[in-house]
């Protein structure tokens, strides 16, 4: 069966996130928590690109007894500093997501809480971000045709007049999660989760939709608390979920983690190249792989040609990371853009569709 996307298909019995998955939900330079203690550092760091690892993997590489990690990784999610999430390729079933920046006009507290909430309503989009730099707003919108990314820019416009005063949109081509390498020097075999388009979707039908809207929206439970919600037999639920997996929909389990609680500072560079180069996106791989305070980047296709998401203890140390940047691929960039998160008054891994 095709999936289908109109209004009577989506999955209205998810609710949003809850507040706790907002990552950097906070205003710049307040954190809500203490440091990490380098026990609970080091588990993270073991655990968090590879959720659903044997305890005993964990307990190997982290070098603590299985009582430790399971009690540090227990202590780090009711302290809400992590959450465990699958990670879905939306490319794999047909999807691609469009990520709009833009700078509002829009007048007062007023204005721009209609607006937040204008976006916050939308299913398709994925997330909300609110910054400070040359963007105030940022949001992904996940869709199968442009058609429906020039609708939904249409509606807002008309409901909230001169709200594009700047804008930009680019299209995500491929993500990759890198590690945490700044969270300890222990060498690990955590390796990155990378997703990327592809020309040949696989079908899902309205059923793997909700299982996948289940999974994003409550992470933490178990299968059988998931099959309760999407109401089917807890076999039906495993076998669509091992499916899934085997189709390449699920490529990993992770911990999403919330780096405000133990004061880390979080950023996006936009990094605008020279051109379209394959080999500099091996280099900027590389280059991430490396670098212990990059945890994500985004290619794209559209006015910059990379998204670089950061964490560092003070932002005098993203400019340090912006020259590096400079230094590693001279002329092949041409510019780079800082955009301090504010707060993400909606975060999903998945659109309510």
């Amino acid at each position: 069966m095709r999936t289908r996307t109109t209004a009577t298909s989506r999955a209205r019995f998810l609710p949003p996130p809850p507040k706790s998955s907002l990552l950097g939900a906070t205003k710049q330079g307040t954190f809500l928590g203490m440091k990490l203690s380098d026990k609970e550092a080091t588990i993270l760091a073991t655990a968090e690109l590879r959720a659903q690892a044997p305890i005993e993997v964990l307990q190997k590489e982290s070098g603590y007894r299985e009582h430790i990690v399971r009690h540090a990784l227990r202590r780090l999610r009711e302290r809400e500093i992590i959450r465990p999430l699958p990670v879905i390729n939306l490319h794999q079933i047909g999807f691609s997501v469009y990520n709009v920046f833009f700078s509002s006009v829009a007048q007062g507290k007023t204005a721009r809480q209609s607006l937040v909430r204008s976006l916050v309503s939308s299913p398709e989009v994925m997330w909300v971000g609110e910054f400070g730099g040359e963007y105030h707003f940022g949001v992904a919108f996940c869709a199968k045709r442009p058609a429906h990314v020039i609708d939904f820019l249409h509606g807002i416009s008309r409901k909230h007049k001169d709200v594009f005063h700047e804008k930009a949109v680019s299209l995500t081509i491929s993500s990759t999660l890198y590690p945490r390498r700044y969270l300890t020097s222990r060498k690990l075999s955590v390796e990155p989760i990378h997703i990327r388009y592809t020309n040949e979707p696989v079908e899902v039908d309205e059923l793997d939709m909700q299982v996948l809207g289940a999974l994003s929206t409550f992470g933490d439970l178990s299968h059988r608390q998931l099959a309760s919600k999407v109401k089917v037999p807890l076999s039906t639920l495993e076998l669509r979920i091992r499916k899934l997996r085997e189709r390449k929909v699920i490529v990993g389990d992770i911990y999403v983690v919330s780096p405000s609680k133990f004061e880390r500072q979080s950023y996006k560079l936009l990094i605008y190249t020279k051109g379209i180069d394959p080999d500099l996106s091996k280099k900027m791989h590389a280059f991430c792989s490396q670098h212990p305070d990059v945890v994500y980047l985004f290619e794209c296709f559209g006015v910059w040609g990379f998204e670089m998401g950061v964490e560092v203890p003070a932002q005098e140390d993203v400019s340090v990371i912006m020259q590096e940047v400079y230094e590693a691929f001279g002329s092949a960039v041409t510019n780079i853009k800082l955009l301090t998160k504010f707060r993400y008054p909606k975060v999903r891994w998945f659109p309510e569709v």
